[in-house]
């Protein structure tokens, strides 16, 4: 009894955190508005740029705000029904950039112009209407999520565990393959963009080999499927920092994955389009020039860091499964995040034309 009495409030299971999706929910929906206002405020001849910042801040901070939802609701030791909902939409609403970059590229194709903001809002709102129904259905307390539960039995732990190793060594394999040279090759623009040009072309020899471009497309759909089947049972335990930043950052990159293959593969080679430095920075507008690709902005800055970020907190589980402390593994998981800040800083500015 002493010890309920005591415990804090957020590690309880109020009602209040079943509604906490709320302000995340209606900062995803003025995520379009943000974007515009920053078009606007940036590219008008009387046009404020402090204002301009502060609305590009502000669509980044919708990111931030729903992962700051969802590491309070992932404090909780033993969640609810409802809390893990809540937890989960929360999730979702990180990936913000990517699902409005997905939307918007898909509303393209089907050729309807202008309605990017209105669908956004009809599909977030229907979205919301089912998890608030879902809510409302769902007793305040005595549903606690049975962690052990889910999934139930040793066996299926065993194949979770053997599907992690799997998911870490194809993400290996896509990294020195793909990842870490794309990575180095937008960093190369520093350097002009004939000089990330010429990179490119040499690049381009390996990864879209005849036989190892399908071999990276099967890899990465298998990073999302596999990323996915971890991803849910791993929302129902309680998290710490580094938890929720993997679990954010690897739904974050699932709709980031999905959104660039399709772009690339159905939008891009569709029409012809040469998906080169000039196509990635929206030339010659640029990404701050054009209404429709400032929406770029935030889409690839945060995945850089995110991308980064997710191989930092599974360097930490791997460092631990090696016996490694606690505090060591966290050390060298900041220092990996700081490194991933300076990187994602470094190709987002140079997207955004800075050179040496």
């Amino acid at each position: 009894m002493a010890l309920a009495l005591h415990r804090p409030a957020l590690f309880s299971s109020s009602p209040d955190l079943a509604w906490s999706w709320l302000p995340p929910f209606a900062a995803v929906l003025a995520y379009p508005h943000l974007l515009a206002a920053f078009f606007q405020r940036f590219n008008a001849q009387d046009g404020s740029p402090v204002l301009a910042v502060l609305a590009m801040a502000s669509a980044f901070a919708v990111t931030a705000l729903g992962f700051a939802f969802a590491w309070r609701l992932g404090h909780a030791p033993h969640p609810t029904a409802r809390s893990l909902t809540a937890r989960r939409f929360a999730y979702l609403t990180v990936a913000a950039p990517p699902l409005f970059t997905f939307m918007g590229v898909l509303l393209y194709l089907m050729k309807i112009e202008g309605a990017d903001a209105a669908v956004w809002t009809g599909l977030w709102t229907a979205a919301a209407a089912w998890v608030a129904m879902l809510q409302l259905t769902r007793r305040s307390d005595g549903d606690a999520v049975d962690e052990a539960a889910a999934p139930a039995g040793m066996q299926a732990t065993r194949a979770l565990a053997a599907l992690r190793v799997t998911h870490g060594i194809s993400a290996a394999a896509l990294i020195v393959v793909f990842l870490a040279p794309h990575l180095f090759n937008h960093l190369v623009a520093w350097l002009g963009d004939q000089a990330h040009q010429s990179l490119m072309l040499q690049l381009r020899k390996l990864y879209r080999h005849a036989w190892v471009e399908p071999a990276l497309l099967l890899a990465m759909a298998f990073q999302l499927l596999s990323g996915l089947a971890l991803w849910l049972p791993k929302t129902r335990r309680k998290a710490n920092l580094f938890d929720v930043l993997q679990l954010a950052s690897g739904i974050y990159l699932t709709f980031f994955i999905a959104s660039h293959v399709n772009s690339v593969f159905v939008l891009a080679r569709h029409f012809g389009v040469d998906t080169n430095w000039a196509w990635a920075v929206s030339a010659p507008a640029g990404l701050t020039g054009d209404a429709w690709s400032v929406r770029l902005i935030p889409h690839y800055a945060i995945a850089v860091f995110m991308l980064l970020g997710h191989l930092a907190c599974g360097l930490r589980v791997v460092l631990l499964g090696h016996g490694v402390s606690d505090a060591r593994a966290g050390r060298w998981a900041w220092i990996a995040l700081a490194g991933a800040t300076i990187v994602a800083i470094a190709i987002s500015s140079a997207m955004l034309g800075a050179r040496l």
